[in-house]
């Protein structure tokens, strides 16, 4: 037992992401997964003698003192005295703000193989529960054509969100254009595993996926062409992509059924919205319809929001105003988090949040690490379709990989112009001959 306990302590942390990555896919059904990880990786410091080191790094770094301010905002909306056990479970579902840059502060807590571990285990189990929830498609092919007319979701078998498993199988892709096309992995059986599992991905994305996750992989695929041309500088690889890229899109409108089916429904759903029709059950209107009220609930508490624990009454009131003609069932809320941190926590909400994700953009960060590019393309992409945050599938795939790949960015570098230096420089200590590097 002690042998065990000795092995395990050391690596609770890792442990903790090992159990987030998988658990995303049955979140849904059983978060415990999640809420273990998420204990698992807090607790890291306390029983790794790491409690004062862990509290002078979170306090130092910029990345957790983003994500801090936010949750401190969702903690301070209690003012608003809506309803207090809404707003107990909001705070709780949102601690992994602070709990995973807590435990994870250490940069040498969750060593560089270990990320890969976790990477690897993302792309795993998101890519194995597509395949079921694939096979599971072609079975029952005529019924679920049938349902995509009516706007319905093609069905993920694991029981998670289709629009929240489509973002995680669109940023398994990016990890693993990172691997092909930036890290080029060496050994020939791990390539062709990752040739195999992204063409799988590709697949999965353009047949059962949201088209959030479609949009996302796209935006991936136009950030690795920028990548390649002017980071890697592999111009023929960045064409070759390219044009790939034109290719799978014009074979993804003429010959995937799923794909064109979903193509003449939102042209539906977009003509009911324009031409004022009853817009009941029709997802893309619906949408519209929620971020207009949920823009007017917004400019009626500008400056502190309705309270994350409030916006659901907040907007059925508006609905209510402006005399919608959705019924109550589809009176959503709004689906876009840029807003819906607006509506809830009003302008220093959107604000909080916005210097949150662009933090890595502002201080240049994104454009030295071609992972955290592509997971903020990822997040700024499915914020415009989904309020991410505000699921513990989505507030812990985001906390987690975030501060992943924040804190390996920020290894020997905490002044920007070290960052700018170790990325055109390789130096030895003491030398006045730095070697540029090729």
């Amino acid at each position: 037992m002690k042998k065990i306990l000795s092995l395990f302590i050391p690596n609770m942390a890792f442990v903790g992401a090992m159990l987030i990555s998988a658990g995303f896919i049955i979140a849904e059904k059983s978060p415990a997964p999640q809420s273990i990880g998420v204990v698992l990786i807090f607790l890291h410091p306390f029983l790794n003698r790491g409690l004062k080191a862990a509290l002078l790094n979170f306090y130092k770094n910029r990345y957790a003192a983003a994500m801090a301010i936010y949750f401190l905002l969702i903690v301070l909306s209690i003012w608003h005295l809506g309803n207090i056990s809404v707003y107990k479970q909001w705070v709780v579902m949102q601690l992994p703000l602070v709990f995973i840059p807590f435990g994870l502060s250490d940069q040498k807590t969750i060593t560089k193989p270990q990320q890969n571990i976790i990477f690897t285990t993302l792309v795993s189990a998101v890519t194995l529960a597509g395949i079921i929830s694939f096979i599971n498609y072609i079975i029952h092919f005529q019924e679920i054509q049938e349902s995509i007319t009516h706007s319905k979701p093609i069905p993920i078998i694991s029981g998670i969100n289709h629009i929240y498993f489509s973002v995680l199988l669109a940023f398994s892709g990016g990890i693993l254009q990172w691997g092909l096309f930036v890290k080029k992995i060496q050994r020939i059986l791990y390539r062709r595993a990752a040739w195999v599992t992204f063409i799988i991905i590709v697949i999965l994305l353009h047949t059962i996926a949201a088209r959030t996750g479609l949009f996302c992989f796209y935006a991936e695929v136009l950030a690795s062409i920028f990548w390649l041309f002017f980071k890697s500088k592999k111009i023929l690889t960045g064409i070759s992509i390219g044009l790939g890229l034109i290719l799978l899109a014009v074979i993804t409108v003429k010959l995937i059924p799923s794909e064109s089916n979903r193509f003449d429904n939102t042209r539906l759903d977009l003509h009911k919205y324009e031409s004022g029709d009853n817009i009941n059950h029709y997802s893309v209107s619906m949408r519209f319809e929620a971020l207009k009220v949920g823009w007017a609930v917004f400019l009626k508490n500008i400056i502190n929001g309705v309270g994350p624990a409030n916006v659901t009454e907040a907007m059925d009131q508006e609905y209510t105003l402006e005399n919608s003609n959705l019924i109550q069932v589809n009176r959503i809320k709004p689906h876009n988090e840029f807003l819906y941190s607006l509506v809830s926590m009003g302008i220093i909400g959107g604000a909080a949040l916005c210097f949150m994700i662009f933090l890595p953009v502002f201080n240049g960060a994104v454009f030295q690490n071609y992972l955290f590019f592509m997971f903020i393309i990822v997040c700024v992409i499915a914020f415009q379709a989904e309020y991410l945050l505000e699921r513990q599938v989505g507030i812990t795939f985001f906390c987690l990989y975030y501060y992943i790949l924040s804190n390996h960015q920020t290894v020997n570098t905490r002044k920007r112009g070290v960052l700018v230096h170790n990325a055109l420089y390789k130096t030895q200590p003491n030398s006045n001959n730095p070697e540029i590097l090729n």
